[in-house]
Parts: structure tokens; sequence; C-alpha cells
């Protein structure tokens, strides 16, 4: 792991020239911080101001045909406005610091969380955060996929201790990154009652007007468009489907589904209900703690398969349920030994680095990754029922 750690940092040191001209992803974050310490919220989302933000700290500007574009919702990226005050860079390498000081955080929660892994140290778990390509990705592009991750460690310690308002306030301040939070909000809320529901809800009306207040009506109008035109349209900065680590790249990213068009997006569709349905079914309110944390772990991998823009980066949600797993692992025998190595070899194959990097840097296939995850799911789910705890019924985890 450390080994891989290294290379990761190294990977890092190498394109540091890259991230010093605003490369990274984080130039969306700086630009939107700028543009709200300018006092000119109403027109986060325009294109042409955007490109005059990012004209004054890009040092080659003409790298891409337009503005890197900022498509967060408005509260966001009221993050970002201090440091706005620094230079790029600057602003750059203090937020990897924090990136970095919020993952050892996490690490923390986990350490007080795990029983098993929990005897080690929080440096220890930190290392094999770090050994994790997605964070990588995280730390190249300067996202902010890390803090997602955080909201959600302690939104799964509020439902462990049946705070469920509280889980469910939690949950609506990371709509952020919506694409991933709505299904995972909404797998709980069926699965643990209208308090959830409800803490969710009164949160996100108080994003809702935050963000209102920063871009004005014509703004947040404007905003479905501008966003979906960015993630679906490769010039404005969508991804191929290739790149795409979640059903929709697993479906549509080959090339035989080039052209396809509506039957690609038909057959996500029906696939996204299919495994929605199949992940409501594993609620169970009697549920032991052990298997309840298994079925979190299916509820965060559905999301992210489910995600229309699942980026790589956005799967460092997947620290949670690999650690949940792994120390489940650990204190639980095996009752179905195939099943329990199936279950592994998919968390392997997820979690090793140099896998990661020939599909992406050799392969340019980083929507097989997809594959791996479903088969992992799955893997878990059978896990649950073959340990089938007290007050579970078995017609719930019925074979499709």
């Amino acid at each position: 792991m450390v080994t891989i750690v290294g290379t990761h940092a190294f990977f890092l040191w190498r394109v540091r020239d890259q991230i010093a001209r605003a490369d990274p992803d984080f130039t969306i974050f700086f630009t939107a911080g700028n543009i709200l310490r300018e006092k000119r919220g109403a027109d986060l989302y325009n294109p042409r101001t955007q490109q005059e933000i990012q004209a004054e700290f890009s040092a080659d500007p003409e790298i891409r045909k337009g503005p890197l574009p900022y498509i967060h919702p408005p509260y966001e990226a009221l993050l970002f406005v201090p440091l706005t005050l620094l230079s790029y860079s600057a602003a750059f390498a203090v937020w990897e610091c924090l990136n970095l000081l919020i993952l050892f955080v996490v690490c923390l929660l986990l350490r007080n969380s795990l029983s098993c892994l929990g005897e080690g140290r929080a440096w220890q778990l930190l290392v094999l955060c770090l050994a994790f390509f997605p964070v990588l990705a995280n730390f190249h592009q300067g996202q902010d996929a890390i803090l997602l991750l955080l909201i959600v460690v302690v939104a799964f310690r509020c439902l462990e201790r049946e705070e469920n308002f509280a889980a469910g306030c939690w949950l609506a301040l990371a709509i952020f990154k919506y694409h991933l939070i709505l299904p995972l909000a909404l797998v709980l809320a069926i699965w643990k009652g209208r308090k959830l529901l409800l803490g969710f809800v009164t949160v996100a009306v108080a994003v809702v007007i935050v963000s209102l207040g920063i871009v004005g009506w014509h703004g947040a109008m404007r905003y479905p468009a501008y966003a979906w035109r960015v993630v679906s349209e490769p010039v404005f900065g969508g991804l191929p489907f290739r790149r795409l680590p979640n059903l929709l790249g697993l479906i549509g990213g080959w090339p035989f589904m080039e052209g396809a068009g509506p039957l690609t997006h038909v057959l996500v569709i029906t696939g996204s209900i299919v495994l929605f349905i199949v992940t409501v079914r594993m609620s169970n309110k009697k549920r032991e703690r052990e298997s309840f944390r298994l079925c979190f772990s299916c509820a965060v991998i559905t999301a992210v398969l489910l995600g229309y823009s699942t980026n790589t980066y956005d799967l460092c949600l997947l620290i949670l349920p690999l650690a949940l797993v792994a120390d489940y692992w650990i204190a639980t025998p095996p009752d179905n030994f195939r099943t329990r190595t199936i279950s592994i070899f998919f968390a392997a194959v997820i979690f090793l680095s140099p896998i990661w990097f020939f599909l992406w840097m050799r392969w340019e296939r980083i929507n097989v990754m997809a594959f791996f995850l479903l088969g992992w799911f799955f893997a878990i789910r059978r896990d649950v029922l073959g340990s089938n705890p007290k007050g579970v019924s078995t017609k719930w985890f019925a074979p499709i």
C-alpha cells in the first residue's frame, strides 16, 4: 500500500505543470468563487463570464474551446470564496491540504465505527484510503468527492444511532452531488421512513433558498438546461460513455453501441429501475446491525451505478462500503465460502490501483469497472441472503 501511495504521489508530481496552468476541475470551483466574490452571482452559469474569469488565472487559455463549466448548485460555490483571496496555485494547494484533512477525519470516524479494522491506527486507514485510485483522481482534479464522502459517513453514523432526522439533514447538505445523493437518499427514505425524508426536505429547502438568493430566479430557471447540455454534449464538457464507471458507461460505452441513441437510454433506464427495486427490497427494520451495514453498502454502490454522470473520483464514496464489508469479512465466518470468495475478488479488483491505471491510460475503458461494481453488489446481496438474520424474510432476496 505504501508503494502504491508513493506511485500516486509521483504521478501528481509529474502533472504539476498541468495543475499550475489550471487544467484540473478545481478551476470550476475557483471560477465560481471569484464570480461570487465579485457579486456577480446572477452570471454564475454564464459561459462568457466563466471564460472571462478563467482567462485571468489560466496560464494557457487556449487549451480548450470554451470555459471549464461550473455546473454544481450555487450554494457550494460559497465554500470557495475565501480561496479566491489566494493565487490559483496557492488555492489549489490549500484545497488539497483540506481534502487530506477531511480524509483523515473520515478515517477517525471509520475507526470509531469498525470493530476489527478499528483496532488499527487512523494513519494506517489513511494510507489504505490514499492507495485507492478514485482518491488519487480526486486529488488530481481538485474535486469535492472526499467532502461528499465525509457527509455520507456522518449520515451513516446517524442512521446507526437511529437518528434518522439528522441523517436526512446531513444527506441534504450533499446535494452538490445530487446525481449521487438523490438515489441514495431515496433508498434510505424508503427504508427508514418519514423522519429521514423530513430531515432531507428541510435542509434541501434551505439550500434551495440560499441558491436562489445567489443566482436569482432567472439563473435558477436557466440552470437545468445548462447542466444537461454540459453533461450530455462532449463539446461542452460531457464525458464519453466509456469513461463513466456506471450503468450508462457499462451499457453505452462500447463501439457497437455508438449511434444507438434512444436504445441506450431505454436500456439504462430499465436497468436502473431493476437495480433500484432490488436495493429497496433489501429493507427490513428488524435487521441486525451487521446486515444493515451490508445493505447500506449496497445502497451506496447502487447510487454510484445509477448516477448519470458518475466520474472516477466520485467512487471515493466506495471507501465506506469497502471498510464496512471488509470489517464484516474479518468478524464473520462465511456461510458460503464460494460467495465470500467472489465478493472478495470483486472488491480486490475495485481496490487495486494498477487495474485502474490500465483501464484509464492503456485501454481507456473505465466503464469496465461498472461490471465489477455490479458483480460486487450482487455478491454482497447474496452474503446477506446467506446469513439470513432473524427477522429477515428471504422472499425479499429472491433471485431475479
